[in-house]
């Protein structure tokens, strides 16, 4: 049986965790070629291949916890990511994940309410905790999806 984790900040953590290992999984199905491979030159240089993909998404994640550990007067952790073999993107998604367990560990006893409460200023609008780890749950999945879409 799987344990899951207490709380609020628990299951969205739980479902963050889930989001990155589907993304795992469809990385450690292709191979180097396809990873780094270009895609499509019209998009932005982020989404011409799927190394570029996992670098956005990886920087990303260390973005929301960083926003998150500003908003509790917390250190912040500047990470230069980089990712040049599916190995690397899997490695980085795990430091990045435990960077995140890491931000939310002393949150555990926040409650729904709490959640609400706390506003996070980012650079694109201000979320509450909960909605700010929703949209880094989206964030994975759209990505995910979008690597689907480009094999």
């Amino acid at each position: 049986m799987k344990t899951y984790r207490q709380g609020a900040t628990g299951a969205l953590t739980d479902e963050y965790e889930r989001a990155i290992m589907e993304l795992r999984t469809l990385l450690l199905g292709i191979s180097e070629t396809e990873f780094i491979a270009i895609k499509n030159t019209l998009l932005s240089e982020n989404f011409q291949s799927i190394r570029n993909i996992i670098s956005h998404v990886v920087r990303s994640g260390y973005s929301y916890a960083n926003y998150i550990r500003n908003r509790f007067g917390e250190e912040v952790f500047k990470n230069e990511v980089r990712i040049e073999s599916i190995g690397d993107a899997i490695n980085n998604l795990e430091y990045m994940f435990l960077y995140t367990l890491e931000t939310l560990r002393n949150k555990d006893h926040l409650t729904y309410n709490d959640l609400m409460k706390t506003l996070i200023k980012t650079s694109w609008t201000t979320y509450d905790l909960e909605a700010l780890m929703e949209h880094a749950i989206v964030h994975i999945l759209r990505h995910r999806l979008q690597i689907q879409k480009m094999l």
